[in-house]
């Protein structure tokens, strides 16, 4: 297939998927202020951190409140992973390959985008925030679910997987990272398990943690299972062996191969019960900078 065309496959996948991740992430955060004491505020400003995107914010808002990293993650204008412009981008890389596509995942595509621009979000009463926020993710996996159940296996299924999981392991890292940071902010108060017990409904892997967990909801297994829990679809290791399978079906695969392995190999060896929050965040810093010379690598390789 035509290298252009691989390259649209690929970042239409990240940036839906990206779109669903910043979803869960700011669902990280509201469901949080669930549950806080009144006398005790929620920090937003990791969600900004996660996103490296302080300096674009900064331009605009002065602090970091609820208010303004929303408008930001949603509708910010200078930030290119906001979820409108996540969709622009996913809209123009659907443009060149629709024919290659499912008719319904265009349909799916555009059922999200529609969601997304007919409202402002900031406008939207704080109390059907979150049932807002859930039909976002809900619209994503549609697409997915419509590549997944209508697209032949081939190259172009291939692109969108590796698209679609190497995105994946970026956002859910970041949103791991995300949590140690806020539990390190000494101005945030510490609900340790709640924090640990959110993280996982998040990535909606409260009910296959509990069929392998001991009973106990806390840091150390929670973190074990996200990171190194083969058989759980969001799982980093479980998204690594993915990635392997893309790769194995397509040509030119050697580095990337490598590089895939070499990374699986520091999560399978790391003993994650043994790491504080800031070792952990060393060690997913790593892995997201090696993703990085991942996508470079499949940049260069392919299109």
């Amino acid at each position: 297939m035509l290298s252009r065309s691989a390259k649209h496959l690929y970042w239409l996948a990240r940036y839906i998927e990206r779109t669903e991740n910043i979803a869960r992430m700011v669902d990280v955060n509201l469901e949080l202020i669930l549950d806080y004491p009144i006398d005790h505020s929620l920090n937003w400003k990791p969600l900004i951190d996660t996103l490296d995107a302080n300096q674009y914010y900064e331009k605009k808002y002065k602090k970091y409140n609820e208010d303004n990293v929303l408008s930001f993650l949603f509708e910010g204008i200078n930030n290119s992973s906001s979820i409108k412009n996540c969709l622009d981008m996913a809209k123009y890389n659907i443009e060149t390959v629709r024919d290659d596509l499912p008719k319904s995942a265009s349909i799916s595509l555009n059922h999200l985008h529609d969601h997304i621009f007919n409202e402002s979000f900031l406008k939207i009463h704080k109390r059907k925030r979150l049932p807002y926020i859930t039909n976002i993710v809900d619209l994503t996996q549609e697409f997915f679910s419509s590549i997944n159940d209508n697209l032949s296996r081939g190259y172009e299924f291939e692109f969108i997987r590796l698209g679609r999981f190497l995105e994946r392991i970026d956002m859910i890292s970041r949103i791991i990272d995300c949590l140690c940071i806020t539990k390190s902010d000494k101005k945030t108060y510490d609900f340790s398990t709640m924090e640990w017990i959110s993280l996982l409904s998040i990535l909606s892997a409260q009910d296959a943690f509990r069929k392998v967990s001991k009973g106990e909801v806390d840091r150390e297994e929670v973190i074990n299972f996200l990171l190194q829990d083969d058989s759980f679809p969001r799982s980093i290791t479980r998204c690594l062996s993915v990635l392997r399978l893309c790769l194995d079906s397509l040509p030119k695969n050697e580095k990337l191969i490598l590089k895939i392995r070499t990374l699986r190999l520091r999560f399978d060896t790391a003993s994650f019960e043994s790491f504080d929050d800031n070792k952990l965040h060393i060690f997913l810093d790593k892995c997201q900078k090696d993703l990085i010379t991942i996508d470079k690598l499949v940049e260069k390789t392919y299109f």
